[in-house]
């Protein structure tokens, strides 16, 4: 057989790992018999050996050195001898004084998720853990448990007190000044919004089940008020006399209304069920109720694609509550407002501010008549960072609207809606909502709260263990089939066990995800915060290849990726304006250093550098500004290559597009090829390699748009019609690196008969996340909430993948040579189809 060639020699049902190869037999991890052991075949793929029985945990982490092979399996390491056909279990002793696992202190505000204040007290959670102090001077008093418990959804009762839930057992959490601690022992599921009615009396709770539940604190009554079939009922607030309430109800999968509740069980919808509602909040005087709707919708033109869209569609809005004049239509003769709440004729009395639309995401009524608005920039999602919203007020006695402040991070009112605690990125202030902040001041004089009261202790043992059973906790709730997870009690003790020996929290990682493995479904992701260790040093990019010229003892540049030039990050540092480098030429040294070792070890946490080239013969110094992530450039490089090749194999004739994703990104990439590939006579789809995301059905409705025929101008080129129509061949190519709704797009474009899909079988995971909830250290868990069934096949691409029409697999042979197999028959195949239509 050539040494240059390579054919598949072994397939198991199964995943097949860390090979390694001693004298005749190839060695592998494999659990295609249910859980990874140790095995072996001959050097033809046959005479499939099992050489370990484990029969609890995986075998992971396989390597050799030529003669015997090392594993992990629960976290021992244990030898295997092939020659003496001998396991042995390692016995390691390594001292050390488990440092990571020795108790700490953390910034306050880096863990903070909640705060509300009251007239005396303010409280807050960070790192899961609930806090209590005055406003301006005095101790900051840890409440509730100190360890081991995770708190979240707090609020507070006008005495102090606070009411959280807690997370360890899912009850409502009742945490006393005087260290006492009460719950309320009924199961509600999965807690998660709660809302405390101004006298402390009632509580609103919602859960995953998308009940809402009114809790009466005295007679320990519970009662049932509403259930969605669509989403959780998220967001609640009570009128000032304590016994109307507001909530917003999902009432279908897109919209969203009002209702209106007594606590005698009463409801009412006020506002319609085809609008998006939101952000119910009431007036401190009883008079209004104050909400949010997306219900205007105007349209504008989209700046680069042939589409419209609703860029500022959310508008503010009260409910005049008694059957009085709006504030915005006040009578010839004085009137004052009835406190009353009139249940006849309410939803005639929803009235729009005077202001214009945005993104608004919250409004909240303040005392004296004053009105909080907090929205968000209107941005693009490509490149995630923290989004700091705008907080403006309106004052509705002068009918006008301020900024109150900027680079918000949250804020909340007081119980009385008299005061407003902000939290900004480095600091929480707390105002007068009649007062207009000085955010330049310092000290109290800027409401600024004095925080270094706070010490957050972590004892990060009993915090890991905690975080584990949450983890463990949350698939139990959220899996999306009830009965989907058999025996999940045992798989809790099963790696619950192993806790103790873990001494990182980079090991914690590993165990949660080993345990989540037991789902055997796919997105049971463990997203880490911080895995307390230093941040690596960035190194530097020049956007190229290299060969060390042993001769000239200088780094030859083998390879200059080109990009688009005129895109950040897209182009090569070499090829910049003063630069030119060119393929051939040596770089001898950095910074007036010699390049003795691997060239990317000079290029360190630097973001700029001074080479010296050996180009033409002669020496060349040249200042060059290093890329902070190649990627973009790389990923530019291979696809303006497969772009071009296609071109020219086709004549022009085939257009190429790559989607990298089914998320912003994969959208935008989309659309930066489609647009100048469209008019072609053929289209090549690639979603090779592509991560997944949710806007597969967004791509596909562009696919289907079929050409019908063409506009003819008197001058240029006739115009596709519809415009931006597809032309009708395409063809997609996908592989095994495809997944999620890189699966779906894939099994859609094959079920819509879109055109041939080539390639290998896909990743196979449709089970689809929300990742809505965070442990203790801000690290978030997910788990599989959404099946995706289709009619024909239900859910088998899950764990199985999307097989293409025509299988073309790239071997190793055709990397190294710079053969891409599976483009090549995609244009093939749509040069075919082109001539058959001609």
């Amino acid at each position: 057989m050539d040494a240059l060639t390579f054919n598949k020699f072994l397939s198991l049902d199964g995943i097949v790992s860390w090979p390694m190869i001693i004298k005749d037999r190839v060695y592998f991890l494999s659990d295609h018999e249910g859980i990874s052991n140790l095995y072996s075949v001959n050097l033809e793929g046959k005479d499939l050996t099992k050489h370990t029985n484990f029969t609890e945990y995986y075998c992971r982490n396989a390597s050799s050195d030529g003669r015997r092979i090392v594993f992990q399996n629960s976290g021992d390491i244990y030898l295997y001898d092939p020659e003496k056909q001998e396991l042995k279990l390692l016995d390691i002793d390594l001292p050390t004084d488990r440092k990571k696992k020795q108790g700490k202190f953390v910034e306050v505000l880096d863990y903070t998720t909640e705060a509300i204040a009251n007239d005396k007290y303010l409280s807050l959670i960070s790192r899961g853990k609930v806090f209590l102090m005055r406003h301006w001077d005095g101790p900051a008093v840890q409440l509730g448990e100190k360890q081991g418990v995770r708190y979240k959804q707090i609020q507070l009762l006008p005495n102090g007190d606070t009411v959280v839930l807690d997370t360890n057992d899912d009850k409502l959490t009742f945490l006393s000044k005087d260290g006492s601690i009460k719950k309320l022992n009924v199961d509600l599921g999965r807690i998660e919004r709660i809302k405390v009615s101004p006298d402390g009396k009632k509580i609103l709770i919602s859960n995953n089940r998308l009940e809402l539940w009114l809790y009466e604190v005295d007679t320990t009554n519970l009662r049932l008020i509403d259930k969605s079939e669509y989403d959780v009922i998220s967001q609640m607030d009570w009128h000032p006399d304590n016994e109307w309430f507001a909530y917003t109800f999902p009432e279908s999968y897109s919209t969203q209304s009002i209702k209106l509740a007594h606590i005698s069980g009463k409801v009412i919808r006020i506002t319609s069920p085809y609008g998006y509602d939101f952000s119910p909040s009431f007036d401190p005087d009883g008079r209004y109720l104050y909400f949010l709707s997306a219900r205007h919708l105007d349209p504008t033109n989209d700046k680069v694609i042939f589409n419209m869209s609703f860029q500022r569609v959310i508008k503010p809005y009260l409910v005049v509550l008694s059957n009085t004049y709006s504030p915005f239509n006040q009578s010839l003769e004085e009137t004052t407002s009835d406190k009353k709440v009139e249940i006849e004729g309410i939803e005639d009395r929803v009235i729009p501010f005077p202001v214009d639309e945005d993104y608004y995401i919250r409004i909240e009524g303040a005392k004296n008549n004053k009105v909080f608005l907090f929205s968000l920039p209107i941005k693009g999602y490509r490149y995630p960072g923290e989004t700091l919203g705008k907080l403006e007020v309106f004052d509705l006695d002068s009918k006008t609207k301020e900024l109150y402040a900027d680079n918000v991070k949250s804020f909340s009112l007081t119980i009385d809606k008299g005061k407003i605690l902000i939290l900004f990125k480095d600091s929480i202030r707390l105002f007068d909502v009649n007062t207009k902040p000085d955010l330049n001041a310092t000290g109290k004089k800027g409401g600024i709260v004095d925080l270094s009261r706070i010490k957050v202790y972590v004892d990060p043992e009993r915090e890991w263990k905690q975080m584990f059973r949450e983890a463990w906790k949350l698939m139990q709730q959220n899996y999306w089939k009830p009965d989907g997870l058999k025996d999940w009690e045992s798989v809790l003790l099963k790696y619950e066990k192993l806790i103790d020996r873990i001494s990182t929290r980079y090991e914690l990682s590993d165990l949660i995800q080993e345990m989540q493995g037991e789902t055997k479904t796919s997105h049971s992701y463990e997203m880490p915060y911080d895995y307390d260790t230093a941040e690596p040093l960035p190194i530097g990019g020049l956007g190229a290849d290299y060969e060390y010229d042993k001769e000239n003892k200088c780094y030859k540049i083998a390879r200059i990726y080109v990009g688009d030039p005129t895109n950040e990050n897209e182009r090569s540092p070499l090829r910049d304006p003063g630069v030119q480098l060119n393929i051939g030429d040596c770089i001898k040294a950095v910074d007036g250093e010699e390049v003795k070792y691997n060239i990317l070890s000079y290029l360190v946490n630097k973001d700029q550098v001074v080479l010296d080239v050996i180009t033409k013969g002669k020496t060349k110094r040249v200042t060059v500004k290093l890329l902070k992530d190649e990627k973009f450039l790389i990923y530019r490089y291979w696809v303006e290559k497969n772009r071009q090749y296609v071109h020219e194999k086709s004549k022009g004739k085939l257009g190429y597009v790559h989607i990298p994703d089914m998320m912003y990104q994969g959208f935008a990439e989309f659309y930066r090829l489609f647009l100048s590939e469209f008019h072609r006579e053929g289209l090549i789809v690639d979603v090779r390699f592509n991560r997944g995301g949710f806007i597969s059905g967004l791509i596909l409705e562009k696919l289907l748009l079929k050409r019908m025929g063409y506009v003819v101008r008197r001058n240029g080129k006739e115009l596709p019609h519809p415009f931006f129509s597809s032309p009708g061949v395409i063809v997609a190519i996908t592989n095994q690196y495809a997944g999620s709704d890189g699966d779906i797009f894939s099994y859609l474009f094959k079920k819509y008969k879109l055109g041939i899909l080539i390639g290998r079988r896909t990743w196979g995971g449709v089970i689809g996340i929300n990742v809505r909830d965070r442990l203790a250290d801000n690290s978030a868990v997910s788990q599989p909430e959404f099946a995706v069934h289709f009619h024909d096949i239900g859910l088998k691409i899950e764990n199985y993948g999307v097989d293409p029409d025509i299988e073309v697999d790239i071997k190793p042979e055709d990397y190294a040579n710079g053969r891409d197999p599976q483009l090549d028959t995609a244009i093939e195949l749509a040069l075919k189809q082109l001539e058959e239509k001609s």
